[in-house]
């Protein structure tokens, strides 16, 4: 039960986060383009992808835990934690967040780092999000929690 509680808290406040937004545009997606000559035999790269929200993507070094992930949806508001681990650098992954969530029309609200920890903040006009990256011995424990509400117009 203590666990359930540790895991939802950092949740609820990204659910009051998201209640307090009043900045935004629209988001917009990515696409892969195929491989230049269409050849077969040429080796396929997996891209990157969107997992729980269609504008944070997820890079695909990056492997979703699924036993450590949780998502909520209501008819006011789409909350979600989800948590990935990966052999990636945790400096290009921090960089991997900024530049793509910019382009996918996040603002960042905040960037904190101290030692093996880094923290970014993004908002948009219904949604919220908080990317942590906790560098570790050889992977990369991530933790995304997002928030957008449904109806923002109650929220006023």
């Amino acid at each position: 039960m203590r666990s359930l509680f540790k895991s939802l808290f950092p949740l609820a406040m990204v659910v009051i986060m998201a209640a307090c937004t009043t900045t935004g545009t629209s988001s917009a997606g990515t696409e892969t383009a195929p491989p230049p000559d269409g050849s077969m035999q040429q080796a396929y790269e997996e891209p990157n992808y969107y997992y729980d929200f269609d504008d944070i993507l997820i890079p695909k070094e990056l492997g979703k835990v699924d036993e450590d992930s949780y998502k909520l949806d209501n008819p006011k508001f789409r909350a979600a934690i989800m948590k990935f681990k990966g052999r990636v650098h945790a400096a290009e992954l921090s960089q991997f967040f900024l530049n793509n969530m910019a382009k996918d029309n996040w603002q960042l609200k905040s960037n904190v780092s101290a030692g093996k920890l880094a923290v970014l903040s993004f908002e948009k006009f219904n949604k919220s999000a908080v990317v942590q990256i906790q560098d570790g011995f050889g992977n990369v424990e991530t933790t995304i929690i997002a928030v957008e509400t449904k109806d923002a117009h109650s929220l006023k």
